[in-house]
């Protein structure tokens, strides 16, 4: 805080002994990188949140480093600014290809700014994987969970291709789970979908929620109790008549659902 940002961006230049005339055109060029240019004489209180972290950001590039570690960079920060900074982040490291490990708990941040994602559970791998094998083929209950929203429901696989909730049956390949007393089904609340009573599972609207885009409606399943959410269109919910206290059909597409030992949720 005592350096103004001029003397922040060039700590490593100074120390490494570089000439004064060559750091002040490489302080120049990543100032000018992050949107800072101008700000040289200015003092880290006399910035923002998200101008601070830009000149950190500038100061770790500063020495062309092979690798770039950025633990939480954006926690600190309100909304709208995070957004617009993971955004310049993602865009600096294209840019200058310099190779970054950044370590997040936003998992919407790891999704939108990772090539590979390594989701870790108490210090252990669970999966590694681009931002969209992670997303729609989690390898383990825990990553389903921790990566966006997702559906679990209590089943139990009857044969190799027909699940049981409670007292409604549902087409779906079992895979290995066949022969398990319980199962754990898994699905994204965007890939249920409404439809007729009659069709699909029987289910009772329970609540609903404006999202702006699309409507989150959360489900009670006839027969077995258990809730699940459904991101819905507003002109498909008005379609079907959507509403609290009404009966609708839940369609499950077998090609979105992930099933997982119950003892893995468990554990």
């Amino acid at each position: 805080p005592n350096l103004t940002v001029f003397d922040n961006v060039a700590y490593g230049l100074r120390n490494r002994r570089d000439a004064r005339d060559a750091m002040r055109r490489r302080v120049t060029e990543l100032l000018t990188l992050v949107d800072l240019a101008g700000s040289e004489g200015k003092y880290p209180a006399a910035l923002s949140g998200g101008q601070q972290q830009r000149v950190a950001l500038a100061r770790a590039l500063a020495t062309e480093p092979g690798l770039l570690l950025l633990d939480e960079p954006l926690s600190a920060l309100d909304a709208r600014v995070r957004l617009h900074l993971r955004s310049q982040i993602k865009a600096l490291q294209a840019r200058l290809g310099v190779t970054t490990i950044m370590v997040t708990h936003d998992q919407e941040e790891a999704l939108a700014m990772a090539d590979r994602i390594v989701v870790m559970n108490h210090g252990v791998i669970e999966q590694i994987g681009t931002p969209a094998e992670i997303y729609r083929q989690p390898a383990s209950a825990f990553v389903a969970e921790f990566i966006g929203s997702m559906n679990f429901l209590q089943c139990c696989p009857e044969n190799a291709s027909t699940l049981r909730l409670g007292q409604q049956r549902l087409e779906c390949a079992a895979h290995d789970l066949e022969g398990l007393d319980q199962a754990r089904l898994a699905i994204r609340p965007e890939a249920v979908s409404l439809c007729a009573v009659g069709e699909g599972l029987s289910a009772q609207v329970e609540h609903v929620e404006f999202l702006g885009a699309f409507l989150r409606i959360t489900l009670t399943l006839e027969g077995c109790g258990q809730t699940l959410s459904a991101d819905v269109a507003l002109k498909d919910s008005e379609s079907l008549g959507v509403r609290v206290g009404a009966r609708v059909g839940v369609r499950l597409p077998s090609e979105a659902i992930r099933l997982y030992p119950l003892v893995e949720a468990q554990a």
